[in-house]
């Protein structure tokens, strides 16, 4: 299935990918190269579980970032 991915850390990248309808939120992550403890996932602004499937709608990734 297709979905399109905005991915925003210190700007917005946003790209259609094609993801088997069994994947999870995890899996995308790791295709995308992109590690799971830096990131929240929002599928139609609501923020998901990583071992959630992917909806067929579309999906928001927002670094996260802390300090002190």
């Amino acid at each position: 299935m297709k979905i399109k991915v905005k991915i925003f850390s210190g700007g917005v990248k946003e790209e259609n990918m094609e993801v088997s309808s069994d994947s999870t939120y995890e899996e995308l992550l790791e295709s995308l190269h992109i590690n799971p403890e830096i990131v929240l996932v929002f599928s139609n602004g609501v923020p998901v579980p990583l071992d959630e499937k992917v909806s067929r709608d579309s999906v928001e990734i927002l670094r996260v970032v802390t300090g002190g």
